[in-house]
């Protein structure tokens, strides 16, 4: 009876602490509930802080661009400096012969100048700048203006031993400023018998500009065109030489690309096709920039001068201001730094540039080569307008050819597929899949992987293994108690409750984990999809416009097939009835 009456006293102590362990679960309950709630609110908080530091990592590349972009722009700008300076220094003798040439014929034209200030400003320029051509040339023609033959022949000679094609040119330039045809053509006729047609010196632009500006006369232009068309044609004969030109031009209208539109944000984004596809775009719009500058410079008139020599005057300010062989070095120097500076400090973009203008800067060139250089028509090809639209319309077939092969490569660049990535889905896109096939895919990916995360969510692991446990200490307390040991069953019946309570509460909190789990794959299908269906418009819009540029070479082509070389080889004012 005693025995008994301790087992029903010990049973109710126990029951009472049962009970206490049930409270103590349902608070620990609560405060795991709190706790997921700030795990939850630190999740969000770590999500936003990741984003912060990504576009931190964002800004401190650009920064860092930004900076070499500076960097370069700044030693640029200073290098630029010191290269004009060392021009000065060296060759700025060279600048004041070149400022007395055309002035000296013209103050002579009006007679204000006499010849004994012409004698001795032409002499002394001789005595500082000793290898320049263009001092013994002035010195003959001042000789030549107050009829001292003796002197004349010996600067004459001095000057064709110094530079025997620019002297030449020059001569023929003033004879005919005087209308001294027969003479012109003969100097002509002697300077285009020394030339070798793969290797013509730069001053032979001064030839276009005089074809293209009228500035010949009969017996002249005659000579000039026919060697030039003979030119032509055996080089046009030579499959390599041509095929130079035809890659110079390509290379050429390839820089006229215009940067994608930045809308393109989402596309950009899934896609690793992008690249591709905005180099196809950019690519495309070559032929419609190209073709909008050429219209530009054939666009209005030509403006010349109805006075023969105003005309002349022009072509042989091309012809001494244009820098000499010496000089070279630092000019290309000079170009390849203000190309940096056009590009704003970009290396990349200023070493395209000065690529792509390499032949403007060689020494001697081929005939076609020439041609280009004067089509290209940039500060140092010293080339006119005029010379510009005559130089296209002979290069017409190589820019033509050259505009077809970046239009060839940029056709079969195009990918037959375009892939997307979105949350781990991948599909390739082409003309024949459907929107709703691509978008059903996405989603019945994201709710498989939804699915498996949810069946992931089990009682299983150390729940199910507590729950166990609290079965087999209930049968050892059972034992227990019929072994007449109350002390062990107390302390088996608190395990097996507080194993129990543990593995209840985590079995209560599953099915809250399936839903929240279930909850977040319907938010990222939602996001994925929208970004999905965002980039297949894009992608739509997209191949429209670059299909929409890349007709712009049908264009380009027809309107360089429609030039012709001789309706912009001007008449001499002088001679418009016979020429």
């Amino acid at each position: 009876m005693n025995m008994v009456q301790v087992s029903t006293a010990d049973l109710t102590k126990l029951g009472r602490m049962v009970a206490h362990v049930a409270d103590t679960q349902s608070d620990l309950q609560r405060k795991q509930d709190l706790m997921q709630s700030s795990i939850g609110v630190v999740a969000d908080a770590q999500d936003r802080t990741q984003q912060d530091l990504l576009e931190l990592k964002r800004d401190f590349h650009e920064y860092l661009r930004r900076d070499e972009l500076r960097h370069n722009l700044q030693v640029a700008h200073t290098e630029i400096l010191q290269v004009r300076q060392e021009l000065e220094t060296k060759y700025g003798h060279f600048g004041e012969v070149r400022r007395l040439a055309t002035g000296t014929l013209q103050a002579l034209d009006v007679g204000i100048v006499s010849h004994g200030t012409m004698r001795s400003l032409t002499e002394e320029l001789m005595l500082v700048t000793p290898r320049y051509w263009l001092a013994p040339a002035l010195v003959a023609v001042a000789a030549w203006i107050r009829d001292d033959p003796e002197l004349a022949r010996k600067a004459l000679a001095e000057a064709t031993r110094r530079d025997s094609d620019k002297a030449s040119l020059f001569f023929a330039l003033i004879l005919r400023r005087h209308q001294r045809n027969a003479a012109t053509a003969r100097w002509l006729r002697q300077y285009t018998a020394r030339q070798d047609p793969e290797k013509l010196s730069r001053e032979f632009t001064v030839i276009l500009d005089a074809v293209s500006q009228g500035a010949f006369g009969h017996e002249s232009r005659p000579l000039v065109m026919g060697q030039m068309s003979i030119w032509y044609d055996r080089l046009s004969g030579e499959s390599e030489t041509v095929d130079k030109q035809i890659a110079r031009w390509a290379e050429l209208i390839d820089t006229y690309r215009r940067p994608v539109d930045g809308r393109y944000q989402v596309l950009s984004e899934i896609s690793p096709t992008w690249p591709q596809l905005k180099e196809l775009y950019e690519g495309a719009t070559v032929h419609g920039e190209a073709e909008q500058r050429f219209r530009a410079m054939f666009t209005g008139p030509v403006p010349q001068s109805e006075d023969l020599r105003e005309r002349v005057d022009d072509i042989l300010d091309g012809l001494v201001t244009g820098y000499d062989v010496e000089e070279s070095p630092l000019r290309r120097k000079e170009h390849e730094l203000q190309e940096i500076v056009k590009a704003e400090g970009d290396k990349d973009i200023a070493t395209k540039a000065v690529q792509a203008a390499r032949p403007l800067h060689e020494t001697t060139v081929d005939f076609l080569t020439l041609i280009s250089n004067a089509a290209v028509g940039t500060r140092d090809s010293d080339a006119s307008l005029g010379t510009r639209r005559f130089a296209v319309a002979l290069a017409k077939d190589w820019i033509v050819q050259g505009a077809g092969r970046l239009e060839a490569a940029n056709v079969s660049a195009q990918p037959a597929a375009v892939e997307f990535q979105i949350e781990g889905w991948t599909e390739r896109i082409d003309t024949t899949t459907r929107e709703d096939d691509l978008v059903a895919g996405l989603a019945d990916h994201i709710d498989a992987e939804t699915e498996a995360a949810v069946s992931r969510v089990r009682f299983v692991g150390p729940p199910l293994n507590s729950a166990i446990a609290a079965g087999i200490c209930l049968i050892f307390t059972l034992w227990a108690a019929l072994a007449h040991n109350p002390g062990l069953a107390v302390f088996l019946l608190i395990g097996a409750g507080a194993a129990g309570a543990w593995s209840g509460f985590q079995a209560r909190g599953l099915p809250a984990k399936r839903a929240e789990l279930r909850k977040q794959g319907e938010q990222r299908k939602a996001v994925a999809v929208a970004q999905l269906r965002g980039g297949i418009a894009e992608l739509v819009d997209l191949r429209a416009e670059w299909e929409r540029e890349l007709a712009s070479a049908t264009s380009l082509r027809d309107f360089l097939n429609r030039l012709n070389e001789v309706a912009f080889a001007g008449p001499a004012p002088d001679q418009r009835r016979g020429a």
